[in-house]
């Protein structure tokens, strides 16, 4: 048949940031309650909303947690009450520590390598959990361009809201 186009709606994958030495971890968004761990020495890359509450829950499953976090503020996005109740919860927590205006340089087997507010490394690490945000998933773009009208929409084009995620496919299909 003859199509007028192709909408590609491939959405986000979480990204993965450049340190030497990332070989295993778990992504947080996928990870689901269900199979948290109990009594580990974790190690969460990245202290944002999804960070934070990863944190917070495996706190409650007696683990050791440590967020690392590039920024000099955590939980950004998070509403201020639940915020505000969340970081104490973390501060009154002696299982949970958070480094601000620090970054992972460095994997090396159970060893991790802090730089800046705090130059450190990390001995015994069990996990690893990457929550450094979502990057646009468009795998097809580039092979379908030049053979048929491709529209790009949602979280492949640019990630963002669900409600900015709409506008663009409602502009997109207004097009076709």
């Amino acid at each position: 048949g003859k199509y007028d186009g192709v909408i590609l709606a491939t959405g986000a994958k979480p990204a993965i940031p450049p340190i030497e030495g990332l070989e295993e971890y778990f992504w947080a968004e996928v990870l689901e309650e269900d199979n948290f761990f109990e009594n580990r020495k974790v190690v969460i890359i990245g202290g944002g909303l999804i960070g934070i509450e990863i944190a917070h829950k495996l706190a409650q499953r007696n683990n050791y947690v440590i967020v690392v976090e590039m920024l000099d503020e955590i939980a950004r996005g998070m509403e201020m009450i639940e915020r505000a109740i969340t970081l104490k919860s973390l501060d009154n927590n002696e299982n949970v520590k958070v480094y601000k205006n620090t970054k992972v340089t460095r994997i090396d087997g159970r060893k991790v390598y802090l730089e800046g507010e705090r130059n450190e490394v990390i001995d015994d690490v069990d996990h690893i959990i990457l929550s450094v945000g979502m990057v646009s998933y468009n795998p097809l773009e580039e092979k379908l361009a030049g053979k048929i009208p491709v529209y790009v929409v949602g979280d492949a084009k640019k990630v963002g809201k669900a409600k900015d995620a709409i506008a663009s496919a409602f502009e997109v299909a207004s097009k076709i």
